[in-house]
């Protein structure tokens, strides 16, 4: 059922149904995306503020608006949690994140990069970089819903 999650005994959070963290965590286990590994967890870590493991709505709002300069409603967190398997209250897990990252579209380096500058090298925990990007093609697309840079749609 879609928002069933489960701890295991690694800390890893799964969740149950095919397209949820189980298999996502898949697409990490040969090793060969260790650098975005790297990079969406320093990004999952940055916006965690409250340390639990999840980003719950503030704290994807935040990356949003710090990646994309997008925001992002409440209702937009509920079906980017549902397209995702993950359960609202909660928000998202790291490996959330990382099948978010690793859809066709994103950028996580691109997106690294705007949250850590390259001239900020002693404090990444603490600094975030929001810009807004002006919608050229303001067309008012309410039915996709797009995470971080590059626009990623989770939406159904």
């Amino acid at each position: 059922m879609p928002g069933d999650e489960t701890t295991e005994s690694n800390g890893t959070t799964t969740s149950s149904g095919s397209a949820g963290p189980r298999s996502m965590s898949a697409l990490f286990e040969d090793g060969t995306a260790f650098d975005m590994k790297d990079k969406v967890s320093a990004i999952h870590s940055h916006f965690d503020r409250d340390d639990d493991g999840h980003l719950n709505y503030s704290e994807l709002r935040s990356l949003q608006l710090a990646t994309s300069g997008a925001d992002m409603t409440p209702e937009q967190y509920k079906q980017v949690c549902v397209a995702l398997n993950c359960h609202f209250d909660k928000g998202l897990c790291l490996n959330a994140l990382k099948f978010t990252y690793a859809s066709e579209g994103a950028d996580v380096d691109e997106d690294y990069r705007k949250v850590f500058p390259p001239d900020d090298k002693v404090n990444k925990k603490k600094k975030t970089t929001t810009t807004k990007k002006k919608d050229d093609n303001d067309n008012d697309d309410d039915d996709v819903i797009e995470v971080g840079e590059g626009g990623v749609d989770v939406s159904s």
